[in-house]
This record gives C-alpha cells, sequence and structure tokens, in this order.
C-alpha cells in the first residue's frame, strides 16, 4: 500500500486538490486508490450545506489522480513536479451519491498510449456498488516550467 507522502512523491497534487489518499494496488496499466470522503472536504458548505454531495467531477479527479500515479510511476516520476493534463471526458456517468463518511474505492485501466497521452477507464465504488464510471484522456508534460 502507498501511502498519501508515497503518492505526493509522485503526483503533483497537494492540499485539498489531492483527492487520493492511499494507492492499495498498482501495476504498470491499473490502479485501486482509495478516497476516505470526510465532513470538513472544502466542498461541503456549499455542495449542499444541509446535505453536502461529493462533487461528480471530483469523483472524475479523484480517478484521473490515481491514473497520473500509475502512469509516473511506471514512467519515472522526477519527484512529484510531472503534471497530467485532462484531454477528454467521455460517458461519464453517476450513478449514486458519495457523501462524507464514505469510502470511495477508485479502479482505473489505461485502455491506450500513443507519446504523451494516455488513455483510462476508471469507475469508482463505495461499499462494492459503482457510483461513477468514465473514460478520459490526458497528456503528460514530464519537465513542467515551475
Amino acid at each position: 500500500m502507498i501511502d498519501s507522502k508515497g503518492i505526493e512523491s509522485v503526483i503533483p497534487h497537494r492540499g485539498d486538490m489531492r483527492l487520493v489518499d492511499e494507492i492499495r494496488e498498482f501495476t504498470d496499466k491499473t490502479a485501486v486508490g482509495i478516497k476516505y470522503v470526510r465532513d470538513n472536504e472544502f466542498w461541503c458548505a456549499g455542495h449542499f450545506p444541509a446535505k453536502p454531495i461529493m462533487p461528480g467531477v471530483l469523483i472524475v479527479e479523484a480517478l484521473a489522480q490515481t491514473a497520473c500515479f500509475t502512469v509516473l510511476n511506471a514512467i519515472g516520476n522526477n519527484g512529484g513536479r510531472a503534471l497530467g493534463y485532462f484531454v477528454t471526458i467521455e460517458n461519464a456517468k453517476f450513478t449514486h451519491m458519495v457523501v462524507p463518511g464514505d469510502t470511495l474505492e477508485l479502479h482505473i485501466e489505461e485502455i491506450g498510449a500513443k507519446m504523451k497521452m494516455h488513455k483510462f477507464n476508471g469507475t469508482a465504488f463505495v461499499n462494492g456498488r459503482r457510483v461513477a464510471c468514465a473514460t478520459f484522456s490526458a497528456m503528460l508534460d514530464n519537465d513542467p516550467q515551475i
């Protein structure tokens, strides 16, 4: 298992925008990440105050961060400085709400790669029930000028 420090040594996301707490399994093409959904998340106060529901875009972002870990770990990262940029998000479906107290299980599989472009299928589960899925692609920048 890879913890938050291990994740941050590979991907650049920090603070409230790091949406993966653990990597439980990974290969060069697949991974299972974990996000513990807490009641003090930045979005809880506004989405929605009386009934916090994790925004779907953040679920897709959590899937993408899990994918980013997999690719950067496989190709050799540069200390968490490499960046991945969304290029496409296709066929995103949200089938159940994700709320504070849930443990989001993030399954990704790379389905294609060409040069710096990588394409993935991602599915998110809570207690074995699918809550979201999407196909997405990203372009990697392994030497950003930060």
